[in-house]
């Protein structure tokens, strides 16, 4: 059986105030349309039908998919070189708390496995390190992925400056939610970036920050770039988009019922 995925949390501002509408709503399966199952949401989204079969069931099945998509140190452009040891337990995901601070709790129930991955550009003459973070998240639906869209677009508007480690932080973060259709947004049932000031490392000037969570059923990827001095907001921003855009490539041939291209090959059964 196949279901299809339609896009239902709807999120569009442009500018400082980001309004959220999320709706969604199950239909019952149309015995007329082959065994496919609507998904939830009435928006329009890129239309992915998703093959029930490669769909991950348990948090083993739910790793192996997320590793499959997680971003490569190449995955964010030539240059760049992975941090080893820091990818943490795929039982637990980063919480923005009531302190707006940035923590490790254990995953709820609705969330299988989520998977990180830390990669940098080092430092060379004139520009420091520009550090890069992803993530992989896979629910055990597509309703459950929706509301961590939505939660995000809540931490940022409830916490615009925000404590990343102990000598990290990002201040001054601007928030952008774009349903399928909207400001180029045509790979993606959800998109979000956010953009703001990183301050840390060995200098004391703030840098650029710019941070993207997508989705597509039930995974979410999200990626950060952290400036340094000496490297500009293009080069953070085409790190962080780089590498969504390649995970998501990675995601829909791996979960799509049909290859996403001629090329694309056919995703693994589960």
């Amino acid at each position: 059986m196949e279901r299809r995925i339609r896009h239902g949390c709807g999120a569009l501002a442009l500018g400082l105030l980001l309004t959220v509408g999320c709706t969604a709503e199950t239909d019952e399966p149309d015995e007329s349309a082959g065994g496919e199952v609507p998904g939830v949401g009435d928006g329009e989204g890129p239309g992915i039908v998703l093959a029930a079969e490669r769909l991950p069931v348990n948090r083993a099945q739910a790793v192996e998919l997320a590793e499959t998509i997680m971003a490569r140190p190449e995955t964010f452009g030539p240059g760049f070189v992975g941090i080893p040891g820091r990818g943490g337990d795929p039982g637990e995901w980063a919480v923005l708390d009531e302190n707006c601070v940035w923590v490790r709790e254990p995953v709820p129930d609705e969330v299988l496995a989520s998977v990180t991955g830390h990669a940098e550009l080092p430092a060379e003459e004139g520009a420091g390190p520009l550090g890069v973070s992803a993530v992989v998240t896979v629910h055990r639906d597509a309703r459950s992925a929706e509301w961590e869209m939505a939660r995000t677009v809540e931490d940022a508007l409830r916490c615009p400056d925000q404590q990343l480690r102990p000598d990290e932080w990002v201040s001054g973060l601007i928030s952008v939610g774009m349903e399928f259709g909207a400001v180029g947004n045509f790979f993606a049932e959800d998109f979000l970036i956010e953009r703001g000031s990183f301050h840390g490392g060995e200098s004391d000037e703030p840098h650029d920050f710019e941070w993207a969570r997508a989705r597509i059923g039930p995974l979410t990827v999200a990626v950060s770039a952290k400036g340094a001095e000496g490297r500009t907001g293009e080069e953070v921003g085409e790190a962080a988009t780089r590498a969504s855009g390649l995970m998501l490539s990675t995601a829909e041939r791996e979960l799509a019922q049909e290859p996403a291209g001629p090329d694309a090959g056919e995703g693994k059964k589960r």
